[in-house]
């Protein structure tokens, strides 16, 4: 087998924006953790999971991978890329950290108790909104995400603003502040968000924590309300998975933070195209923010296929001549759902039917596929397939 060759035909076959060296990413996820599922594979190579199964099948057309699941090579695939001919034959040499898995927060001990009562006060959270692009965050997510702020200096005494909120980033601020010996005590916490069933199940959830927080039902596609103008120390946003949500939402961030430099924006954003990753990147430029770390695949998300179920979390500081670039009113597409020109093809697992879902398709989104069932043999387990398929 002519691994170079195949790699090749794959990512011509698959039209990967990254080319060979995203199929490359592909292969040597496989080969690290086989067997593996196609969801660990995506976040290893930092592709969305529609793509890395479109990859996946191609592969195995070629007879790389196997065709069963979870994900592994095929004997000759090991042996074209000089590996045992078992899985785990040979123990591979990593430097990630066990203990943060890359983060670079551990949970302590004395916060070791937020994960239950996070788990308890986040049980019943209405729906995501796909239309909105939520998608809900791991608890532990939302432990290291507000612990990573503690470590910058990022809460005790600071106004923070949360822009949009389905992750529940608010509330578990005002948990942790309350545990003893947090040395936490937020000035102000405000939440904006255009989901009124998300902001008053908040409000239900945050008395008794002992700290109030501020909720702002508003659309962010309009400029902040004037009381929330360079009023804030900190900004927190997990935009919608575009390009625009992502120049959008930080622009409304640096518009809510004081004009002082070095003022924080913890920005969640996932892997995109390599065209729009240095779009992004320009943008953070042109806000006049600097990147101070950036961390790959810390948040994990229980769904956001489009993303591999991770995003990466950017602590940004800004300068002191940071602006936004949108000011007025943004009347333009925005979410995932508005840029999406045709519907996404899913296989049934059951019976191997495929069902078109999306703009011009029987069911505007997957979760609607699969709460009414397949239509042919009533299953709910359904694999996205390339744009186009059959």
């Amino acid at each position: 087998m002519d691994v170079d060759a195949v790699v090749t035909e794959v990512a011509s076959a698959v039209g990967l924006a990254e080319g060979r060296s995203g199929v490359r990413d592909v292969v040597r996820a496989i080969a690290r953790s086989e067997p593996v599922a196609t969801r660990e594979v995506a976040k290893q190579a930092e592709l969305p999971i529609p793509l890395v199964t479109a990859v996946c099948n191609e592969l195995r057309k070629r007879g790389m991978v196997d065709r069963g699941r979870p994900v592994r090579l095929t004997p000759e695939g090991r042996a074209a890329l000089n590996l045992p001919p078992r899985p785990g034959g040979q123990a591979v040499i990593s430097g990630r950290c066990p203990c943060c898995a890359g983060r670079g927060v551990v949970v302590p001990a004395a916060a070791a108790a937020l994960t239950a009562q996070l788990d308890r006060l986040s049980a019943g959270i209405p729906g995501a909104k796909v239309e909105l692009d939520q998608t809900h965050c791991t608890t532990a997510t939302k432990i290291h995400r507000v612990l990573h702020m503690h470590e910058a200096g990022a809460l005790d005494g600071k106004a923070v603003i949360v822009l949009g909120d389905d992750d529940l980033t608010a509330l578990t601020v005002a948990a942790f502040c309350a545990l003893p010996g947090s040395g936490a005590r937020v000035g102000r916490l405000t939440v904006v968000d255009t989901d009124a069933d998300l902001l008053a199940f908040i409000a239900g959830r945050v008395a008794g924590t002992g700290t109030e927080v501020e909720l702002c039902q508003h659309d962010l596609r309009e400029p902040l309300p004037g009381s929330l103008l360079g009023a804030f120390d900190v900004a927190c946003t997990d935009p919608p998975y575009t390009v625009a949500g992502a120049e959008l939402f930080l622009s409304r961030a640096v518009s809510a933070l004081t004009p002082d430099a070095g003022q924080h924006v913890f920005f969640s954003f996932g892997a995109r195209r390599p065209a729009e990753t240095l779009r992004t990147q320009e943008l953070i430029g042109q806000l006049g923010l600097t990147v101070r770390a950036l961390l790959p695949g810390f948040n994990e998300y229980l769904g956001a296929g489009v993303l591999g179920s991770t995003s990466h979390l950017f602590h940004l500081r800004t300068t002191a001549g940071a602006a936004p670039l949108i000011t007025g009113s943004y009347p333009g597409p925005l979410y995932t759902a508005d840029r999406r020109a045709a519907a996404r093809p899913y296989r049934c697992a059951g019976c191997a039917a495929v069902h078109q879902v999306g703009p011009g398709g029987q069911w505007a989104v997957i979760s609607e596929l699969k709460a009414a069932g397949c239509p042919g043999c009533g299953g709910t387990v359904f694999r996205p397939q390339p744009l186009g398929a059959r």
